[in-house]
């Protein structure tokens, strides 16, 4: 079984673009094979084929919660709340529009959805204070997050 781990987000308007720079960090750790880390970037609908051909996903992106930033939470499509109508994102499509158009073309695969608070979403590449102090708390939760929902362990 396959695990697709995609990073959001756009790099050039600071923490909006963590769930790349999560993903590329990611690409030094030791992860199981069966892990597949994919640089999502700001193309919501370009991923849709890849989530639907895989068994499971987690999505990495920055997410408004009303958290303190660098704050992380991981979320089931269960018990997340998504947006019903059209909405204003900076991805080509929002990433409950994607779902929801994967959904309708076809059985979705378990997903587990990790959010981090960002801090300042603003012109600029790298990412605040804020959430660069907490990248080794994000890194761990996150790590352990694919983990735990892959069921897997790195030898």
């Amino acid at each position: 079984m396959n695990t697709l781990v995609v990073g959001l987000g756009n790099t050039l308007l600071g923490d909006e673009g963590v769930g790349v720079h999560i993903v590329n960090i990611l690409k030094d750790q030791p992860l199981p094979p069966s892990i597949i880390l994919k640089d999502g970037g700001v193309s919501g609908f370009d991923i849709l084929p890849d989530i639907l051909e895989s068994d499971r996903v987690v999505i990495i992106d920055a997410a408004k919660m009303g958290l303190v930033p660098g704050s992380v939470r991981s979320f089931t499509l269960d018990n997340v709340q998504m947006p019903d109508g059209p909405e204003f994102s900076l991805h080509d499509l929002g990433l409950p529009q994607v779902l929801k158009l994967g959904s309708t073309l076809s059985k979705l695969p378990p997903m587990l959805l990790i959010g981090i608070e960002p801090k300042k979403i603003a012109p600029g590449v790298s990412l605040s204070e804020e959430v660069t102090g907490q990248m080794d708390n994000i890194l761990d939760y996150v790590y352990s997050a694919i983990l735990d929902f892959t069921k897997e362990v790195v030898n």
